[in-house]
């Protein structure tokens, strides 16, 4: 079912959301973006990069990139309560490689453990959305691990719909895991 954009799909950075500040990444962040990211990967398995492929450098150049690209977005979320430390990323890019993939934006973001469950993840897809409709995005992809079953719900919520499984997609500690594809079109 077809997405419909409505007057509700504005985007306002920076943002609050209860105690956290959303708002987009500065070259100022690079440190503790990196922080961030090293601890996802730490503590989870359902990212792609494992933790010694996160570097300091890597998390430099990829902010600097994005901070000079007209249709990426990198956002960041801060708990203000908690020395505005990073718990949270989202990135959100267009498929400009090709004229006829243009209108396609993809997204991802990572949320440290300790935050998961506060609607942190919502509202990132929630804002993930709005940005790529207000920069022309007729369709909306993003994938996770299949056992990643807040994340499903998460889609499942705002009508993304399940295109089809890469099965044996990441390997986790010699198991390999199932990736679920997904897809939102907007009217």
């Amino acid at each position: 079912m077809p997405y419909t954009s409505n007057s509700t799909n504005k985007i306002e950075l920076p943002t609050y959301f209860g105690d956290f500040l959303i708002r987009q990444v500065t070259s100022d962040d690079i440190e503790k973006a990196y922080e961030m990211r090293k601890n996802v990967a730490l503590e989870s398995d359902t990212i792609l990069s494992s933790p010694e492929e996160i570097t300091i450098d890597g998390m430099r150049s990829w902010i600097n990139s994005w901070l000079q690209a007209e249709r990426k977005l990198f956002v960041v979320v801060e708990d203000v309560k908690n020395s505005n430390i990073i718990v949270g990323q989202l990135w959100v890019w267009f498929l400009d490689t090709k004229k006829k993939t243009s209108h396609i934006a993809e997204f991802g973001l990572e949320i440290l453990n300790n935050y998961r469950g506060q609607g942190i993840g919502t509202k990132l897809t929630e804002l993930a959305i709005a940005w790529a409709i207000s920069k022309g995005a007729k369709r909306i992809e993003a994938e996770t691990l299949e056992k990643n079953i807040p994340m499903r719900r998460i889609f499942d919520k705002f009508g993304f719909e399940q295109e089809g499984i890469k099965k044996s997609y990441l390997n986790v500690n010699g198991s390999y895991e199932n990736a679920v594809m997904y897809s939102l079109i907007i009217d």
